[in-house]
């Protein structure tokens, strides 16, 4: 390993926590495993009630320090506790149910480094995405520089796991909102992009996103009080800046996965017309919840085990359609 990746710590690694002892390993493992190794690794638990304690305690490497905050406050500010605590410049966030590949700290460090951009205090990546075992890269256009407009318009990399931002950076736009129980990273890099801090990207896919039933993405109570939230504070920026069309396609977007959300819970609950009435609801939301209709009109007619199989068979119908295009001229 190069010597300069060693020593005195320069990435503070922050992992928030809440009842995921069965899945903190994977994280935390990818973690030590990374190949730049002077970092610090900040687990803060944000009031778990397993056994998240005695499974951090089997890790022994002195890099890792633990932050119990006694009950649960929630993501954003467990992620700011976890921004105070931290003692160098470099913040890097790894979601609980995440993982990193082994180069994500040392090329994100690289990138600030080598960039001439004096202005760059964020630098993301790409990401695979984990559906039952299934993995693929989501498409995401990369933006660099000020990116504000692009979040604006409703552009946003889909997890703060891909994301490395100086502290300094952090504590001027005062981190995470706490009052906002969803949408807390969309915010958090539009107030960065906001206070003229430019974005850094590296082209090639460093962590490994598992989507599972423990999320918050169920949480409808979060996502509609968030959402209430997020709109009163960016709305008028977002109109001015970027048009009422493009305000009203952010917006019903977001409502439309929502609504998608309560189809999904309908379903479970075996209420299957009350689906198909949610369903009929995101007609309100065309043109930009075409697809959303299409989805919920899958899962109010074959459930959640048939909607799976359609939507992993579409999967790898297009991974045989790109396989069989790269070999035409």
């Amino acid at each position: 390993m190069n010597s300069s990746l060693q020593g005195k710590p320069i990435v503070s690694v922050i992992v928030p926590t809440f009842n995921r002892a069965n899945l903190l390993p994977r994280a935390i493992s990818s973690i030590l495993q990374q190949t730049l190794s002077n970092f610090e690794l900040i687990i803060v638990d944000d009031g778990s009630t397993d056994n998240t304690a005695e499974v951090v305690k089997e890790f022994t490497d002195p890099r890792i320090k633990f932050l119990p905050l006694g009950k649960n406050y929630g993501g954003s500010y467990a992620r700011n506790q976890g921004i105070k605590a931290a003692s160098t410049e470099l913040i890097a966030f790894l979601d609980s149910d995440d993982e990193w590949l082994a180069e994500k700290l040392e090329l994100q460090v690289k990138r600030l480094q080598e960039s001439d951009d004096p202005l760059a205090t964020v630098v993301y990546c790409l990401g695979y995405e984990c559906v039952e075992g299934q993995r693929k890269i989501p498409s995401l256009h990369l933006h660099e520089g000020d990116v504000f407009d692009n979040l604006l318009r409703g552009w946003l990399p889909p997890t703060t796991s891909l994301f490395m931002v100086k502290r300094s950076a952090l504590l001027e736009v005062n981190g995470f909102d706490e009052s906002l129980p969803s949408f807390q990273d969309y915010d958090l890099w539009l107030s960065l992009a906001a206070a003229n801090n430019h974005f850094l990207a590296v082209d090639q896919p460093l962590i490994i996103r598992y989507f599972h039933d423990q999320q918050i993405r169920g949480n409808l109570a979060a996502k509609s009080t968030g959402l209430e939230i997020f709109k009163n504070k960016w709305s008028l920026a977002i109109k001015q800046r970027v048009g009422y069309i493009e305000y009203w396609k952010l917006i019903s977007l977001k409502m439309s996965i929502i609504q998608l959300i309560k189809v999904g819970k309908s379903v479970e609950e075996g209420k299957r017309l009350m689906a198909f009435r949610y369903t009929v609801g995101l007609l309100q939301h065309l043109p930009w919840s075409i697809n959303m209709i299409i989805r919920g009109i899958v899962l109010s007619t074959l459930g959640n085990n048939g909607y799976r199989s359609v939507f992993m068979m579409k999967s790898k119908v297009m991974q045989l359609i790109n396989g069989f295009d790269k070999f035409q001229y």
